[in-house]
Formats: structure tokens, sequence, C-alpha cells
């Protein structure tokens, strides 16, 4: 595999992003938590709601090199994620120009251009999503017990490190199916059969199953992290009226209905714009930007009160376990009492989703360049009489459309259903989107000859 193709475009890349400042270490709200996790006590290892991986990193760079390396070592994983995409892309039959120009889009990306630098998952998540998306590819084409191992070790890091990549497990089943079966229909080299995705599938999600059960014998959670019902809580209470959740109280359990009531009031009083019943809805970026002041200003306090004054009845669980179980029951009574507001938010969150993603990509300094010249090239061609023709498609550039389109919808299915899809969260399943739609515009999308 010859690398000096890369060569220009990654040197591209990382002078810009030292120029930039992007390799110098940035620490958000989330660092603190990665950098001091628990590793002294495997009890409240396994009670944080950070998952090991991205701690364990974060700890070697820093007894090692230092924190201030932390850019570099993430910005060189995105790059290997990226040659690897952009060689497997190649030897799909892609043409050099659409596999140089795809993996491109990739390495300088909204979430590469954003997260690249700080002390948090997005970026290196992102770039183990890619390295996973690129083994698949791989092991469809030449069916190696190697690329599928790869796959699977890749999907268990990128959930290991950012819980939000859980949809990789069902998606390596489906597009692996989707993946092969398209190859073989246009004759393309499929050495893996179509079972191939569900049998990397089945065992990391097989993993999975053993940490949750480490989790259920050490802290009595079976779960994967103690956090997830505290994003969609924040949703949930702005699907319905603070007059509903004292209705809703009446029925629930007593600590549920304190919860309930509690928010109600917390929510009265701040300065938060409020659907007047199930019945009505409030904007859906209204709901977005006060999605995080009532995650943790509201909801979590509020939980964490009554979880602890009901602490003498369960002893034996532990608070952030107790805490996250009522937060739970308080999501389950809202939706249950108001499916359709539910079902509604889904809806327009999914709108959200791909108006955002598209407008994230519009704002991106590259992709808006590459709009307009787009759009002169477009409007010279039609000003001149000439004909507008898109040369051919790959008969791999097929499974590259699979890989981007399902690898978005399978990554925003997952989010929405508890979170607001924020640019953070929809630019990384965005992340192969760029590359996909620039290929018809950039010349013929296949090469001579593919080596397999």
């Amino acid at each position: 595999m010859s690398l000096l193709r890369w060569i220009v475009p990654l040197a591209i890349a990382f002078v810009l992003a030292a120029i930039t400042g992007r390799l110098s270490v940035h620490h958000v709200n989330d660092s603190p938590s990665y950098l001091n996790y628990p590793f002294d006590s495997l009890r409240q290892a396994m009670l944080s709601i950070r998952p090991p991986v991205y701690p364990i990193f974060l700890r070697l760079a820093e007894s090692s090199l230092g924190v201030a390396i932390v850019p570099l070592l993430q910005a060189c994983m995105h790059a290997i994620a990226c040659v690897c995409f952009g060689e497997e892309l190649r030897r799909r039959g892609l043409s050099d120009r659409v596999s140089l120009v795809a993996a491109f889009t990739v390495l300088v990306g909204c979430t590469a251009t954003d997260h690249i630098s700080t002390i948090s998952t997005d970026a290196p998540a992102a770039s183990l999503g890619v390295l996973t998306a690129t083994l698949l590819m791989r092991t469809s084409r030449t069916g190696g017990l190697a690329s599928s191992v790869g796959c699977g070790l890749a999907a268990l890091l990128c959930i290991f490190a950012r819980p939000a990549y859980l949809f990789l497990v069902p998606w390596v089943a489906i597009a692996g199916w989707m993946l092969n079966r398209c190859d073989r229909r246009r004759r393309l080299p499929a050495a893996a059969n179509g079972r191939r995705g569900l049998w990397i599938a089945t065992h990391v999600g097989g993993v999975i199953l053993i940490w949750m059960s480490c989790r259920a014998f050490i802290v009595h959670d079976f779960s994967f992290l103690p956090f997830g019902h505290q994003n969609l809580s924040a949703v949930a209470a702005q699907l319905v009226s603070p007059d509903d959740m004292r209705r809703y109280a009446g029925d629930a359990a007593p600590a549920t209905g304190e919860l309930l009531r509690r928010v109600a009031d917390d929510l009265e009083r701040g300065d938060f714009r409020l659907p007047e019943s199930a019945e009505a809805s409030i904007p859906t970026l209204t709901l977005e930007s006060q999605w995080g002041q009532i995650n943790y200003g509201v909801i979590w306090p509020a939980a964490k009160a009554v979880g602890q004054r009901s602490a003498d009845l369960d002893s034996e669980t532990p608070d952030r376990v107790r805490v996250h179980r009522l937060i739970g029951d308080f999501n389950r009574t809202i939706i249950a009492n108001a499916p359709l507001a539910y079902a509604r938010w889904i809806v327009l969150a999914i709108r959200r989703s791909v108006w955002g993603s598209l407008a994230n990509l519009a704002m991106h300094p590259l992709f808006l360049a590459m709009i307009l010249v787009a759009i002169v090239w477009l409007l010279v061609r039609s000003a001149s009489g000439s004909t507008i023709t898109l040369p051919p498609f790959a008969a791999g550039w097929y499974g590259f459309a699979i890989i981007a389109l399902t690898y978005c919808i399978g990554s925003v299915g997952l989010i929405i259903l508890t979170s607001p899809p924020i640019g953070r969260f929809a630019d990384a399943a965005a992340i192969f989107l760029p590359g996909l739609l620039a290929s018809p515009f950039i010349g013929d999308t296949t090469k001579p000859s593919a080596p397999h």
C-alpha cells in the first residue's frame, strides 16, 4: 500500500491545525470527569458516568508525555483512520481523486475541526467510528478473520469511549448485510457472507452484556452506565406542562411523584418556556436551548435531593444508581402518560437533525468553499449552453453510499431517542456525507483497474 499520495493532504491538515491552535490542549465541561476517573476503586469506577477507555488513554498520555500531547495524539489517530478509509475506497474500485477527497473531508470535517484539541471523547470516538466502518467494508470485500476481529475491536473501543456509539452494534449487522448484498449484485469481490456483520455484532454485544453483568454484580445496576436517563429527562420535562406533571404524580410511586412535583415547581420558578399541555409543544430550538440548563440545573439537583431522602429505604443501592433509576421512573411516567408528545418530539427531532446537519456542513469553511465553487461551476456551464452529465459511478461507490447513509441514520436515530440532535452529536453522525455528496462532481469515480 503506497502512502505517498497522503503525505501532502496530511501535511496541509496538520499545518492548518497547528496554525489555528488545534494542537493546543483545551479543557471543556466534560474534561474533569475523564481526567479524575477513579482508577483506585473498582466500585467507584463502575459507578462513574464515564466508561473506562478514554480515561485509560488520558492516563497513559499523562504518565508518559503529558496531557499537552493529547491533541496531537488524537490528530494522529484521526489521520490514521482517514488514510485507512481512503485506501479501502481505492480497493473498492473508486478513483484516486474520489478516494482522496472523501478521506480528506473526513479528516478536516466538523468533528475534527471543533473537537480534536479538547479533552473529550468527541474526536477519538469519531475516529474509531470511521475505523469501524472501514474495517466493515474490508471485511465484506476480503472476508478475512483479521478484519472481522479488527472491526469488532474498533467498535468496542468506540462504544467504551463514548456510549453514544452503541448504535454500532445493530448497525454493523444491518450495514454489513446490505453491503454484502450490494457488492454481490454488482459482481464485486465479496468474500464474506451476509452474516459476517451479524457475527461481529453478536460478539460486540456479548462483551457489552458481560460489562453490564459485572456492573450488576458489583454495584447492583444492570445497565451500561448510570447516566443515560438524565439526558432524556430534560427532553421529557419539556413535552408536558408543569400541571400535567403534578397530575401524573398522583398515580406514580412516592419518590417519583415527589420528583415530578419538585421539577414542576422548579420549572415554573425558572425562566423557561414550557408547553401549556401535552397536546401543545414548544419550538424544537427552544427545547434544545433549554435542555442543558434543565438537565443539570433542575432535574439532577431535584433527583439527587429526593434520592437522598429515600436512601434509608434502600441502603444497599449506591446513591448514583438510586438517582439514575429515579430519573428513569420520571421519564417512563411522563412518556407513558403522553406518548403522542414523545412521538411528536421524535418527528421534530428528525427534521431538526436533517437541516441542522446540512447547515453545520455549509458553515464549515472548506465545505462552504466547495459549495460556492459548485454553484459557480453550475452557473458557468448553464450559461455557456454546455450539457452537464455526471460521470458513471464505480460499482464500489454504492457500498460507500450505504455506509455513509446508514451510519448517519443509525447514529441520529439513537441520539434523538434521548437527546436533542445538537451539533456535536449530529456532526459526528454526518461525518461521511460531505465526501459522498462531493464525489459525483469531482470527476469519474471509477479508476481503470482496482486491486483486490
